[in-house]
This record gives structure tokens, C-alpha cells and sequence, in this order.
């Protein structure tokens, strides 16, 4: 099982870590915002991007840090990439009052 992190502690060393977007593309669409140097991977064609991040850590989020990125988390870790979830997603990432930017400045 993948372990966690908060969004205060992602915040403290963003800029020292690889996240990843996961969220279903209906729900990054409806939100048109991302978290700052987030990078976006469609969540179920993991097999297919997931060499890009070998032998790295990083930290993965959907919309709430439930199906999805405990899925892909899973995934990553199975294939030894040092996979972490973002304890409530990009909602409670929000609700934290972290910065957030438009989809399209980010990677």
C-alpha cells in the first residue's frame, strides 16, 4: 500500500517533488486548475508512462485521493516507483488554501 502525505507537508517541499495529476480528464476539465509544476498522465494508460518515472519518488493526486490515485499509486508501486497520494486529493489540496494554477501552465 502506497503511503500518504498532506497537503501542507506537498507544500513544504513542492518544489523538490515530482506530482503527478491524476484526475480523469472530465474532472481537470471542470476544474480548469492544477497544482503548480503538476504533471498530467492519464490514470488507466499507467503502464504506458510509468518508465518516465522509475526510480524516482513522487506524489500522485485525483479529485479526492480515493480510487484513482490509490490505483495508480498501486500501479507505480508495483513497478518500484516510490509512489505517494495526496490525502484528499486536489479538493482538500484547494481547501488548504494551496496555490493552484490554470491547466494550461502546467507541465
Amino acid at each position: 500500500m502506497s503511503g500518504t502525505i498532506s497537503p501542507l507537508q506537498l507544500s513544504s517541499s513542492l518544489h523538490e517533488t515530482v506530482v503527478i495529476d491524476v484526475r480523469k480528464e472530465p474532472a481537470r476539465r471542470a476544474s480548469m486548475l492544477t497544482i503548480p509544476d503538476a504533471r498530467h498522465r492519464r490514470p488507466f494508460a499507467a503502464e504506458n508512462w510509468w518508465p518516465e518515472f522509475a526510480g524516482q519518488s513522487v506524489v500522485v493526486f485525483c479529485v479526492h485521493g480515493h480510487e484513482v490515485s490509490r490505483a495508480v499509486a498501486g500501479f507505480l508501486t508495483d513497478n518500484g516507483v516510490d509512489a505517494t497520494i495526496l490525502e484528499g486529493g486536489f479538493e482538500a489540496w484547494r481547501e488548504a488554501g494551496q496555490p493552484v494554477v490554470p491547466i494550461g501552465d502546467a507541465s
